[in-house]
């Protein structure tokens, strides 16, 4: 077993030991296959007709205000009330270097890249922080296997940044090494709180490590990143959206539809077999489950250190907070959980909403792994835990499930009559269905872009 390099100064992780050459490369060439692996993993949960269709604001907002105008005026443009910046990028990337029947696929493709780099940085990171060497390992498998991922998450612009809050609570609770890893921690810090304002409700994991000066930038680049969401936030407030509730959602909906969405599909994608499981036993079994979840969740913090009690909390405080924000800033009926428990979770719609909060569901449970791991006693129960999630994330591999862009339209079957109507007719621009195949979701391209062979 690694020794624990945990800092005895604090709660971050830091280590004193020379890092030789040798021992970098593997640990880079380490990174690199995960990120390969992880975005095949990806990419192979989504079938051809998602990966060929554009999705939502992917299209209609991200691509089409590129090719309209242009990567300088749109990539700190406002979009629902904050700043996008990765999706801003990858739509960029996407136009520049994909002609138009492979744009989707390239859109998906980079996407999916997205998740294998947050997976690869999950493994960097939390190697100062965990101290099994397997755990590592475990927590980069999570974003590409969340079991309700490829529900309109995985290969999506817009959902992106679920997976990139996976990142903040470890990368915020390790303290850099050196100076150039601070300054590369820094650059990306920036990129993740300018892509997501919720980043920011992991802000008190900034005191962690605070003493070492090599933190500092990193403190700096994230106050810094925060104070211009916060700005773009008050300037460009976010419009109301509600999905037609009949009342509020209160947080006795919250807390029931977290234990019965989030908190299950951490275990399978099924919510008909839950619902049903409701209707017939009642809510026994979903107490049973929170039951056994909060004496895990105790067991890491009692048991680990220092940096295990800092992320085993921000982990379970964050999926219950990022649930909440998405239940009670977007009100539907279908989130009025008190009301019709059984019916509300069969059909839940928004899965995705649900996917974060699994994700960081499945992260505490390989951090308590990590944790109870020291006590010759608790190892077994530390094995048949990590099995246990490994095995979950395994299963849940090719369970896709039916999404929104698996009816299509592709965006690679409609170049043909786009090309024709450019030519056809004195036109600058021209429309193309995406998923949701309704008004207002349209992705616009420039005709010298559609003509381009």
């Amino acid at each position: 077993m690694r020794r624990s390099t945990l800092s005895t100064s604090g709660p971050a992780a830091t280590s004193g030991a020379p890092v030789t050459s040798a021992g970098r490369l593997r640990t880079a060439l380490l990174a690199a296959l995960v990120l390969v692996l992880a975005t095949a993993v990806a990419w192979s949960r989504l079938d051809p007709e998602q990966r060929a269709t554009l999705w939502a604001e992917d299209g209609r907002d991200f691509v089409s205000a590129y090719f309209v105008d242009g990567l300088g005026a749109t990539l700190f443009r406002p979009f629902g009330g904050y700043l996008q910046l990765v999706p801003r990028l990858i739509a960029a990337v996407s136009g520049t270097i994909a002609g138009p029947e492979h744009l989707a696929q390239t859109v998906t493709l980079l996407a999916c890249a997205g998740v294998g780099a947050v997976s690869a940085l999950l493994y960097l990171y939390s190697r100062t922080v965990l101290r099994t060497p397997v755990a590592p390992f475990l927590l980069a498998a999570v974003p590409p296997l969340i079991p309700t991922a490829p529900r309109e998450a995985l290969g999506t612009m817009n959902n992106l940044h679920s997976f990139l809050l996976l990142l903040v609570p470890v990368v915020l609770l390790a303290v850099p090494r050196s100076w150039w890893t601070s300054a590369g921690t820094a650059v990306l810090v920036v990129a993740v709180v300018l892509s997501d304002t919720q980043a920011l409700l992991f802000a008190p994991l900034l005191l962690a490590g605070i003493r070492d000066r090599r933190k500092w930038p990193v403190v700096a680049a994230f106050l810094a990143a925060g104070a211009a969401q916060v700005a773009t936030v008050v300037a460009f407030p976010r419009p109301a959206i509600s999905y037609g509730a009949s009342g509020p959602v209160t947080i006795a909906d919250v807390v029931v539809g977290f234990v019965s969405v989030p908190l299950t599909t951490v275990w399978t994608t099924r919510l008909d077999a839950v619902s049903t499981m409701i209707a017939d036993a009642g809510t026994a079994p979903i107490v049973a489950l929170t039951v056994v979840s909060v004496a895990v969740a105790v067991a890491a913090i009692v048991s680990g250190q220092a940096a295990h009690r800092w992320l085993v909390s921000a982990t379970v405080l964050g999926a219950a907070a990022l649930w909440a924000a998405a239940l009670l800033v977007t009100p539907a009926d279908g989130f009025l959980f008190t009301q019709g428990l059984a019916d509300h979770v069969a059909h839940f719609g928004p899965i995705r909403y649900a996917t974060v909060s699994s994700g960081f569901l499945l992260l505490a449970l390989v951090v308590t792994a990590d944790a109870i791991w020291g006590h010759r006693l608790r190892r077994a129960v530390a094995i048949a835990l990590a099995v246990a999630v490994a095995l979950t994330l395994v299963v849940h591999h090719h369970d896709t499930g039916h999404a929104g862009r698996s009816d299509g339209p592709t965006i690679t079957s409609q170049v043909p009559a786009a090309r024709e109507a450019c030519a056809s007719g004195n036109r600058r621009t021209v429309g193309l269905r995406q998923a949701p195949d309704r008004s207002p979701w349209v992705v616009t391209l420039p005709c010298a872009y559609v003509e381009r062979r």
